[in-house]
């Protein structure tokens, strides 16, 4: 994990502000200092790397665990629902404070850009949408009033009030970017370079995605079909947001590939994914792991403690992560916001449940296409592939949302987000579980918060439950009741 710093000297330090109520939302307070002295495409250079590496870097780390597509035979606590501090938290509202700073250069007189505001407004949601789905409640209409409003102990708001403001930014976001206004130089975009039409898809394809995720609790039919009328949303791999690392330094290289091989080797193939793997005859087995020492494909459990990890390690040899492709390699591997794969089967389960008009199984179909493109499987043995009787889809939620599990290798921990709302795939907890068979729902919150703005932190450990802040306390989206 990311080392952290203080959440709440972090808003001293930055002193933006975000209004405190989502009807004024937009009106950002100034901030005398930065947009003088620092650009937009500096800033934005920051900012799309660091969320776009942060998040790929996550879901290698522990998203692939927590979904079960990964597991450890070394220090393998987070498998066993021993977790402390995660660290995203701070990640974010220290970003955040950068982002507002893009979007006061993109309203201001003389520096004004539609286009780096919907860039600005795609990222601030992004930020936002994944803080609250991570903790559940979350610092948001008064969480970077520092100097500005005085406010350095911010009030929680419930998810509800941060989802609504997600997807006002994304739809402003969305009207910004369909100017199609031009950034003249360097943008400092490493996703799109400063392409408005690919930013403005991504903007709709996180809406699809964060409306789907709401989908329990309200219904969101019209919206979803007017994003898929409308048909801005990322419909090919050539849309993905992806970064591809230059290998020039270790910052600009795959994480994995500036380490130890010792620590490279901690990751194998879980159990889990193997079963899909064989159930499915699938090509990417072989693309992302290596067989053993004795040519097999071995997988390793979830959930074992220390001595059991190591010693099962010893004795079976599992399968580890392809070398070549995530160790040996700075470049081959890419980091992601979000890819074609994941919109796609979106727009599956939507269709399956009748929100949008359409075939699930064309777009079940395409989100497997996707996937295995993006990873150079060819086009003949991707039809070969969707011919097979046990991946031809039948309507069934299982395997739609099984297929959109593996594919959503590496992308954060959105694959845990689904398991939360559906329960599909079913996951189980390991043989050395610390949770009491019970699998986490939530991160919790960092210490520095239950010491420092501690009225604000224990109203909303009530507000969520009353049960304490704790990894088993369910999110709003996950308890509607519409399916």
């Amino acid at each position: 994990m990311m080392k952290t710093s203080n959440f709440i000297t972090s808003i001293l330090f930055a002193g933006t502000a975000l209004v405190s109520c989502t009807d004024n939302f937009e009106s950002i307070n100034s901030n005398p200092n930065a947009p003088e002295q620092v650009s937009a495409n500096l800033l934005t250079s920051t900012v799309t790397s660091e969320i776009t590496r942060t998040l790929t870097q996550e879901g290698y780390s522990d998203g692939n665990t927590i979904t079960q597509l990964m597991a450890k035979n070394n220090f393998p606590g987070f498998s066993q629902f021993d977790w402390g501090d995660q660290g995203m938290w701070n990640f974010f509202y220290n970003y955040l404070p950068e982002i507002n700073d893009i979007l006061e250069i993109s309203r201001a007189e003389g520096s004004q850009n539609a286009t780096y505001e919907g860039i600005a407004l795609t990222l601030r949601a992004l930020s936002f949408a994944n803080l609250t789905d991570l903790y559940g409640h979350v610092p948001y209409t008064e969480a970077m009033a520092g100097e500005s409003e005085g406010i350095f102990t911010p009030v929680y708001d419930d998810q509800e009030t941060v989802y609504n403001g997600v997807l006002q930014d994304l739809a402003a976001a969305d009207a910004a970017l369909a100017k199609g206004e031009a950034i003249t130089g360097s943008t400092g975009d490493v996703i799109y370079d400063g392409d408005a039409s690919k930013w403005r898809k991504l903007a709709n394809s996180l809406r699809l995605r964060y409306l789907m995720r709401i989908s329990k609790q309200t219904d969101v039919s019209a919206e979803m079909q007017a994003i898929v009328s409308a048909g801005n949303y990322i419909n090919s791999n050539d849309d993905n947001a992806t970064l591809t690392y230059s290998g020039t330094s270790n910052t600009d290289s795959w994480p994995e590939s500036t380490g130890r091989i010792g620590g490279f080797d901690e990751k194998s193939l879980c159990t889990t994914l193997l079963g899909y793997f064989e159930e499915f005859n699938d090509p990417r087995l072989d693309i992302w792991f290596d067989r053993n020492s004795d040519g097999e494909w071995i997988g390793i459990p979830i959930g074992l403690n220390q001595d059991n990890a190591r010693a099962y390690d010893d004795a079976n040899s599992p399968s580890r992560l392809d070398v070549e492709l995530f160790y040996f390699s700075s470049t081959a591997a890419e980091a992601f916001i979000m890819k074609n794969s994941e919109v796609q089967f979106i727009l599956a389960e939507a269709a399956e449940r009748g929100f949008i008009a359409g075939s699930a199984a064309d777009y079940y179909n395409a989100g497997i296409r996707a996937s295995l493109a993006y990873w150079g499987v060819a086009d003949d043995d991707i039809d070969a592939y969707l011919a097979q009787p046990s991946v031809q889809y039948d309507g069934s939620l299982e395997l739609l949302l099984t297929q959109k599990t593996i594919a959503l290798w590496n992308v954060d921990y959105q694959g845990w987000m689904d398991y939360r709302r559906t329960g599909i795939p079913a996951l189980e907890t390991g043989q050395d579980d610390l949770n009491g068979g019970r699998y986490p729902v939530r991160f919790l919150y960092p210490s520095s918060e239950q010491t420092l703005n501690t009225a604000n932190y224990e109203a909303a450990v009530q507000a969520m439950g009353g049960e304490g802040d704790n990894i088993n306390t369910p999110s709003w989206w996950e308890t509607g009741t519409r399916y």
